[in-house]
């Protein structure tokens, strides 16, 4: 059991255990009262599925309500999000979240041929709407996290980076978190080994790729040519190739950043580990330990799959982001109806 990637197994007794209890239909988790809280809709099209609320104070989680179970209704917790849920959507929730605080979110579903979870961490900015979707697909769980905005009068769902950070300061703080196992060189040594040899295979497995700078004089031609008889000032052009610059630059970057998240995340997983384990790791001989060895190389090849997507993601965010601010300023959206938007 490791502090990063939460025991599904041990999520399920603790879900099953709090229904028996008989909690709350809209669960145990307060919205945030700030006036410029987050809101949060999550979205199950699978059955029995639960959404939780990590942060360091509540080790334990919040609950947050039921979905798609036959035996109980569904929670009717709701925000007054500004965007609508797409019609589709089986069963649904909202929840108002504290900005600019990292909170870890489980989910959890039981379906009675499968049990499936996901962990995600989020730090919502002020006043920001998101949602999340849990569904199936070709045999496994699916998730999405979008940020919902109002654009020209429509309803635009722009996908955000999903990251596992877990809640290391949970660490043995309960059962899903697993224990805290303590320091010694000998123990240091070996995690050290075992992550060096890993980071060594991993960064085989994807080689690097030269990234191809984007063409930004030609963009910026055919971006004038566009604009017709609108000239914004040449400190407008000065930003626009800094931007294109630095995503670039970020963009080189992108997989020393994967590797970077990865190489915690299995120092984190093996801190939480047990020093039988730890010692067989390399050159495990029992069949358990083989086995463990396995499945966690299994996780942690999704993980850096997941983490290398959500890096590309974030960068193109940040992007996005940088041009929308600048299109801003220079007043190009009143001259130009394809400018950059948030």
């Amino acid at each position: 059991m490791s502090p990063i990637f939460p025991s599904l197994r041990a999520l399920t007794a603790l879900v099953l255990m709090s229904l028996l209890a008989g909690c709350s239909l809209n669960g145990t988790y307060p919205d945030a009262t700030e006036p410029d809280a987050a809101k949060l809709r999550f979205i199950s099209n699978t059955s029995n599925t639960t959404i939780d609320v990590y942060d360091p104070q509540h080790c334990m989680g919040q609950t947050t309500g039921m979905l798609n179970n036959i035996f109980l209704v569904d929670t009717r917790r709701r925000v007054d999000m500004s965007v609508p849920p797409p019609a589709k959507a089986r069963g649904l929730l909202e929840f108002k979240l504290a900005p600019g605080k990292e909170t870890m979110l489980m989910i959890n579903t039981n379906g009675g041929s499968y049990v499936c979870g996901k962990s995600l961490s989020i730090t919502p900015k002020a006043g920001e709407e998101y949602e999340v979707t849990f569904d199936m697909a070709r045999g496994g769980c699916t998730t999405s996290l979008q940020r919902l905005v109002r654009s020209n009068g429509k309803d635009v769902r722009v996908p955000q980076p999903i990251f596992e950070n877990g809640m290391p300061s949970c660490a043995g703080k309960s059962p899903i978190f697993g224990k805290v196992i303590p320091v010694t060189p000998h123990r240091t040594a070996l995690i050290n080994a075992i992550v060096e040899t890993h980071m060594q295979l991993i960064s085989l497995m994807e080689p690097d790729t030269a990234q191809r700078p984007q063409a930004t004089e030609e963009a910026i031609a055919e971006r004038k040519a566009k604009f017709g008889q609108f000239t914004p000032p040449e400190a407008y052009w000065a930003e626009y190739r800094q931007n294109y610059a630095r995503v670039n630059q970020e963009m080189a970057g992108r997989k020393a950043r994967t590797l970077e998240l990865y190489e915690r995340v299995y120092r984190m997983r093996l801190s939480g580990t047990e020093d039988a384990i730890v010692e067989q790791w390399q050159n495990p001989t029992d069949a358990a330990v083989i086995e463990r060895v396995k499945a966690n190389d299994k996780l942690m090849a999704q993980y850096y799959q997941n983490t290398s997507k959500a890096v590309m993601v974030d960068i193109v965010n940040h992007h996005i982001e940088r041009m929308s601010q600048l299109d801003q300023r220079f007043d190009v959206c009143a001259h130009y109806d394809q400018c950059w938007r948030l």
